[in-house]
């Protein structure tokens, strides 16, 4: 199912944001946020998408305001 992105929530776009930033290919995908840091494999954004905003939702309520980056560390 696809979401539009004006009817994203809060948490949905912050990741969202992060995702297409830092999107280059397949690979591995490091997401930092407060310190905690997750790596990642996908090969569709919409997979990272996914992982991350689970991952992100279990830290959300300590880490709303910091900065979510989501970057490619190796290319698949």
């Amino acid at each position: 199912m696809t979401t539009k992105y004006t009817e994203m929530n809060v948490r949905e776009r912050k990741v969202f944001d992060s995702i297409y930033a830092g999107w280059y290919l397949s690979g591995k995908y490091r997401a930092l946020l407060a310190g905690h840091e997750r790596l990642f494999e996908a090969d569709s954004p919409s997979i990272l998408f996914h992982a991350v905003e689970k991952w992100y939702a279990t830290h959300e309520v300590n880490h709303r305001d910091a900065r979510l980056l989501v970057k490619c560390v190796e290319v698949l």
